[in-house]
């Protein structure tokens, strides 16, 4: 077989469609990102996307076990993504993911496949294992700007650990305090803004078992009122009492004289 010939045929084999003459450590590592969420309830589908910056030749999923990572998914094809699938998830496919990809180098009359660095790690948490906590705003879900709220987030299980969402993006997570009926984790908001308003719900796992969540709490609402909204309502409010007040005094002025009126004897009948 020729040179050429070698070298055309490594190159249908690599899938290359251009010169590439970066060298390995140039390359920017891939992004892993799991479509719609990395919560996933337990029994659905998840996506798993890994986006080279430019055309790959192959993919791999790697995950992280007590022995160090191992390779558990492998596709190939064209194109700057690949795509995994987890179908029906259980409790053993929470975890930490990595992927990378292989690519073709061609430089000064050789090609090369080569793989490229691994992308960061993705955590990848089933959810809905367990009951779900509760979760409360204290002293009210109701605040105005500048007043301090704690959210509250409690449960039976003995959850070791709580994380606290908003509007579906992890905030804040604490360790439980022991509590006469279960473990409590307080989140407190100090001089609240409007940015704090929006929809809240809280999460419970063990610490031995950081990626199996339970179900999540019931939603709450947090409400931040505007303060000088609330003033001018306040301040109507007042107005319309005082004018009720007035008609009511009125009404009874009208009755009284109305009454005296009656009393009254006609002039030139009693003559």
């Amino acid at each position: 077989m020729t040179p050429v010939l070698s070298i055309l045929l490594c190159l249908g084999l690599c899938l290359c469609k251009r010169t590439r003459t970066q060298a390995a450590d140039e390359l920017r590592k891939p992004s892993l990102r799991a479509e719609n969420s990395s919560l996933v309830p337990e029994g659905e589908t998840v996506t798993l996307r890994c986006r080279a910056s430019w055309e790959a030749e192959k993919w791999k999923l790697e995950k992280r076990g007590e022995s160090g990572w191992s390779q558990i998914k492998s596709v190939r094809g064209a194109g700057d993504e690949g795509e995994f699938s987890l179908l029906s998830v259980t409790s053993s496919n929470a975890g930490t993911y990595r992927c990378l990809y292989s690519y073709c180098l061609y430089k000064q009359g050789h090609s090369f496949s080569l793989w490229s660095e691994c992308s960061d790690p993705l955590e990848l948490v089933v959810t809905d294992l367990s009951p779900p906590p509760s979760l409360a705003a204290l002293p009210s879900s109701e605040v105005a700007p500048g007043q301090n709220v704690t959210l509250q987030c409690g449960s039976e299980q003995w959850y070791g650990w709580c994380v606290l969402y908003k509007d579906g993006e992890e905030i804040s997570r604490s360790r439980t305090q022991r509590h006469e009926r279960g473990r409590l984790a307080d989140f407190f908001f100090p001089a609240v803004n409007l940015t704090h308003d929006g929809t809240y719900r809280c999460y419970g796992f063990h610490s031995s078992s950081p990626y199996l969540w339970s179900s999540p709490s019931a939603p709450l609402v947090l409400r931040v009122s505007d303060a000088a909204a609330q003033d001018y309502t306040v301040g109507n409010l007042v107005r319309l009492i005082l004018a009720g007040l007035v008609l009511i005094l009125l009404g009874v002025l009208l009755a009284e004289h109305w009454k005296s009126s009656r009393g009254q004897p006609i002039q030139g009948v009693l003559d």
